[in-house]
């Protein structure tokens, strides 16, 4: 078993005020889904605060299939007009963190930043770590950029 880490930073724009931009995303399941690989996402009721629960359909090559399965605690700021997340110890075999931040680019559109950061644990021999590293990097930047476009085009249809 490895840990592999990961991070992605990206911005972006959404053709939508930066209030209903923000409104959106404090919908955790209806954004949440629009990830690639989502299986589900459920509420963590014995938890308290906004606590969600996510699972993945299984990824990865042949015989190093693994399921991955987290929770995060989520919070709102509607003066910085952020979301954050946090990890939920004992859950799952991942960890991630991020968040959003939004700003008004101009009144019809939100500009934003987007940073999540992950550590997943593996089933991968030790001397599989620098591929299973580089690919995992690989992908989950290709998974956060089909978000931010699935993102774009959920707020433009609301």
């Amino acid at each position: 078993m490895i840990r592999v880490p990961a991070e992605v930073r990206r911005s972006f724009r959404l053709a939508v005020p930066v209030g209903a931009a923000f409104a959106h995303l404090q919908d955790v399941p209806r954004w949440a889904r629009l990830f690639p690989h989502v299986e589900s996402v459920d509420p963590l009721p014995a938890r308290e605060g906004e606590v969600w629960q996510w699972t993945m359909e299984p990824l990865g090559p042949p015989g190093l299939q693994v399921r991955t399965v987290y929770a995060c605690r989520y919070t709102f700021d509607a003066a910085t007009r952020s979301v954050t997340w946090t990890p939920v110890d004992g859950v799952g075999n991942a960890a991630f963190a991020g968040g959003v931040t939004l700003a008004e680019a101009d009144r019809q559109q939100a500009e934003g930043t987007l940073w999540l950061e992950a550590a997943l644990e593996i089933p991968a021999p030790r001397f599989m770590a620098g591929v299973v590293r580089a690919a995992l990097a690989v992908e989950f930047g290709r998974m956060t950029d089909r978000f931010l476009e699935n993102l774009a085009k959920q707020v433009r249809n609301v």
